[in-house]
């Protein structure tokens, strides 16, 4: 407490000289700590270490984590594909008349589909990969995958009769025969 005391009060020899011994008396040096290095240091009779005389040493390249990194990559790239098969087995089961559920199945596939495909830039923005050709094969696998599942949307308004692919649904926009002749009897 007089240490404290005499420091706040400002006699600082006393302090000084208090703290000093005790110090010494308590704290022990760390393990493998030489006071001959530092002695040696302040006088100029060994080497400072400075950074940029050694030389930089490149960084080890850990075979695996680049492997786990680009499996990692490639399965973010097809993760669309993999609802494929459960939103056809889905689209099979659905009925293919004109009824709510069926229809907004499909609408529910197309609005996902085309989300994930606008997405695709913030999906691939925080991978690693070591260039632009890399990044933009898995951007471009992964849009495939999502127009896999576009595919099953048009295939399933195909079976509920919602995509005009006969000639009876273009009968407005096909011309009326004209006779030439005409007979009255």
């Amino acid at each position: 407490m007089s240490t404290v005391l005499d420091l706040y009060l400002g006699n600082k020899r006393a302090a000084s000289t208090a703290t000093s011994t005790r110090s010494k008396k308590s704290v022990r040096s760390p393990p493998n700590y030489s006071d001959n290095h530092y002695k040696q240091l302040n006088d100029n009779k060994t080497k400072h270490y400075e950074p940029n005389t050694l030389k930089q040493k490149s960084k080890p390249i850990n075979y695996e984590l680049e492997k786990l990194k680009r499996k990692r990559n490639w399965d973010m790239s097809i993760s669309p594909s993999k609802s494929i098969p459960m939103n056809a087995i889905m689209m099979y089961f659905s009925p293919n008349s004109l009824q709510l559920i069926p229809i907004m199945m499909t609408l529910m596939l197309f609005v996902n589909s085309i989300k994930e495909m606008l997405n695709v830039n913030e999906k691939f923005m925080n991978i690693d990969v070591d260039d632009d050709y890399d990044r933009h094969t898995l951007k471009l696998v992964y849009l495939l995958c999502c127009c896999g599942n576009l595919l099953i949307g048009v295939v399933k308004l195909h079976y509920m009769g919602l995509i005009p692919d006969k000639s009876a649904d273009w009968l407005a926009w096909e011309p009326t025969l004209q006779f030439l002749n005409t007979v009255v009897i």
